[in-house]
């Protein structure tokens, strides 16, 4: 695509016309790489409803709509992807290869992401880090993924199938729902969720209200479009494991999953992914996104990936200035023999970064 005569205008969801509505399921249906729920219209209208400060980025070549970068625009001078740390993946809404020849940026002189696609130059050109986003290729068949994943990591793959045939073969009376339409399994997996943050001192996304109801205007939205799906295994009445995702036509994304430890031996959490990898296999479902991270399930599970990247861009302004002067603060103490103590600083603004975008400052 040529990049002669860009320019970007800011507004509101709500101000997107019929055409700029078009345009941008288009490019989401031409371009695979936006295939996940997050880059789905409907998402950003339901963080719009929900959050005074969601924005759009619309990118004009000669007036026609070439490119949709949705975000929060904080009170400080930030801006976010949308959902904040909720947000694994976060881009531009464009035809492949689209150059923005920095049109985008003059329009949004301050942007901070953490999982950006990496095949967009946009993102690439300021990325301090990369790391691979991984995913579960249902598009064979499950018979086909698991053979696939018997071949590729034997041992494990053996582990989890021995304990799912031990629960299944036990003398219990186990229900699995692919969807559990229950609001009060719904509240249970929230909840167990949040004792899993407070519990591991993660940031808790759900201290905030914006979240809570995300989730629950998911949860309530049922077709065949962008929904939430909650799914659960109870074995005697009790709910051992539960995963709340979000899914749209082609993709499930794997967002909040817990289980109950009392249950480990049995390895609930594994045993629910696969009995959901049979059932949307089965219903047509071509992958599992499991999103960024280092966690060795994720990677023992996925069969490919995809990358994504961490960066920022600013212009030049107060914000900038506190946000470097944080940064050498960082390194210095980082060069220091301080031990243990010389990650504190990082870790206190990493951790101040991530509640800020929770709760939009």
């Amino acid at each position: 695509m040529s990049t002669m005569a860009l320019n970007c205008e800011i507004k509101t969801v709500d101000q997107m016309t019929r055409q700029e509505c078009d345009y941008w399921q288009g490019f989401q249906r031409v371009n695979p790489e936006l295939a996940s729920p997050y880059f789905d219209l409907g998402y950003a209208r339901i963080l719009a409803g929900l959050r005074a400060d969601t924005r759009l980025a619309v990118l004009y070549q000669n007036g026609t709509p070439a490119a949709f970068l949705p975000f929060h625009a904080s009170r400080f001078g930030f801006a976010r992807p949308l959902s904040g740390p909720m947000g694994d993946h976060h881009g531009l809404i464009c035809e492949p290869f689209t150059r923005t020849n920095g049109a985008l940026r003059k329009g949004l002189p301050s942007f901070t992401y953490h999982g950006a696609l990496a095949s967009q130059a946009l993102f690439h050109d300021k990325a301090q880090q990369r790391q691979p986003s991984w995913v579960v290729d249902l598009s064979a068949g499950y018979d086909a993924y698991l053979d696939d994943r018997r071949k590729a990591d034997a041992k494990a793959m053996r582990n989890i199938r021995s304990r799912q045939r031990k629960l299944n073969e036990g003398d219990f009376n186990i229900v699995y729902r692919l969807d559990d339409t229950r609001p009060d399994a719904l509240a249970h997996t929230l909840a167990v969720k949040r004792a899993q943050y407070a519990q591991t001192r993660a940031t808790d996304v759900f201290t905030a209200q914006w979240s809570n109801q995300l989730v629950e205007t998911l949860f309530a939205t049922d077709g065949s479009g962008l929904r939430g799906r909650l799914s659960t295994v109870e074995v005697d009445g009790q709910i051992i494991a539960a995963h709340f995702g979000m899914q749209n036509r082609d993709i499930l994304h794997y967002w909040f999953p817990v289980y109950d430890p009392a249950w480990s031996k049995f390895g609930p959490g594994l045993t629910l992914f696969l009995e959901i990898a049979r059932q949307l296999a089965e219903e047509g479902v071509s992958a599992i996104h499991l999103g960024p991270g280092d966690m060795d399930f994720k990677k023992r599970l996925a069969n490919t990936h995809f990358d994504v990247v961490s960066g920022r861009w600013f212009a030049s302004s107060l914000t900038a200035a506190v946000v470097r002067t944080g940064e050498l603060i960082d390194t210095t103490a980082r060069a220091l023999p301080l031990g243990p103590a010389s990650h504190w600083p990082g870790k206190a603004f990493r951790r101040l970064g991530k509640m800020s975008a929770v709760h939009g400052f």
